[in-house]
C-alpha cells in the first residue's frame, strides 16, 4: 500500500513538472511575440521620423493616364490625376547615401526609404536606415538593378503587425488592387508613376527573378506574357516595350520561399 502512494506522488509531481515545463513555454513564446511586436513598432516609428524630416510641403501632381509625354511636378495632363506626398531624396542621402530613393503607395502603411548596396545585397535585410540591427530590415532594390533596367525588383518584410510591404499581400484581392492601383517611385533622377497590372504568388527561385533587362522587343513581350498568365486576376493593363517595370517582393505562404509580387508599369 505504501508503495501506490509513493508511485502516485511520482505520478503527480511528473504531471507539475510537465505543466511547469509548458507554461515556461508558452511564457517564452508570449514574451517572444510581444518583444517582437515592440521592435516592430519601434522601427516604423523610426521609419515615421526621417519621413516627416524628409517631406516637402506641397503635393506633387503625377498623371494618372499613361501620358508618357506629361511633366511631373504641378502639371496637369488628362483628366485624371494622382497626389502624393513627396520626399526629398536629396536630404535622404546626405543623412544616408545608400539610399535609392522612397517608394509609397497612398493609402497603404507602404512608405519607406530604399535602399541599395551592389557590393553587398542583402545589407539592409535586417539593418534599418542607419545600419543598425533590426528585424524589420529596410526595403532593398536588387543588388543586380540599376535606375535604368526594364525591371526594378525591391525586396521588403511581410512583418506581422502589418508594416513594411506587408500590405503587398492585400493585392490577392483585386477589389483593392482597384482602390490603390498606383506606386511612387521617388529617386534622385525624379518622381514616378506605376500602376499595377499583375500579382503573382511564387517560389523564391521563380524565373521572374532574372528578369533584369530584355535586350529585344519578343524578349520583353515574352516576359510580360508569362506575368500577365501567372497573374491571379486581369487589370487589363499590358506593359509596352521600353515600360519600366517595378516588381515589389515579399514573402506569403507558410514555406520559407514563398513569395508574392506585386508588379507595375511606369507610365
Amino acid at each position: 500500500m505504501q508503495k501506490k502512494k509513493v508511485r502516485n506522488w511520482k505520478s503527480i509531481l511528473g504531471t507539475i513538472a510537465v505543466i511547469a515545463a509548458f507554461g515556461t513555454i508558452i511564457t517564452a513564446c508570449v514574451y517572444s511575440i510581444v518583444t517582437r511586436a515592440g521592435e516592430e513598432q519601434r522601427a516604423d516609428d523610426t521609419f515615421r521620423c526621417i519621413e516627416k524630416s524628409v517631406e516637402k510641403p506641397n503635393p506633387l501632381i503625377l498623371s494618372d493616364d499613361g501620358d508618357e509625354d506629361a511633366e511631373i511636378e504641378g502639371m496637369a495632363v488628362g483628366n485624371k490625376f494622382v497626389y502624393y506626398q513627396p520626399h526629398s531624396v536629396a536630404e535622404l542621402l546626405e543623412m544616408n547615401n545608400e539610399c535609392f530613393g522612397w517608394i509609397s503607395i497612398a493609402g497603404t502603411n507602404t512608405s519607406y526609404p530604399v535602399m541599395h548596396t551592389p557590393s553587398n545585397p542583402e545589407k539592409y535585410l535586417y539593418k534599418d536606415f542607419y545600419g543598425n540591427y533590426s528585424y524589420s530590415g529596410t526595403p532593398f532594390l536588387d543588388a543586380r538593378c540599376s535606375e535604368n533596367d526594364d525591371n526594378l525588383i525591391i525586396y521588403g518584410h511581410h512583418m506581422n503587425g502589418g508594416t513594411m510591404f506587408a500590405d503587398l499581400c492585400n493585392y490577392t484581392s483585386k477589389d483593392y488592387r482597384d482602390s490603390h492601383p498606383n506606386v511612387f517611385l521617388e529617386t534622385r533622377s525624379g518622381a514616378s508613376l506605376y500602376r499595377v497590372f499583375a500579382v503573382m504568388k511564387m517560389k523564391s527561385t521563380d524565373y521572374w527573378y532574372n528578369f533584369l533587362t530584355a535586350e529585344t522587343e519578343r524578349k520583353y513581350d515574352t516576359k510580360m506574357s508569362y506575368a500577365l498568365e501567372h497573374s491571379l486576376y486581369n487589370t487589363g493593363i499590358i506593359p509596352k516595350y521600353r515600360q519600366q517595370i517595378l516588381t515589389l517582393s515579399t514573402c506569403y505562404g507558410s514555406a520559407k520561399n514563398d513569395r508574392i509580387i506585386v508588379l507595375a508599369v511606369k507610365g
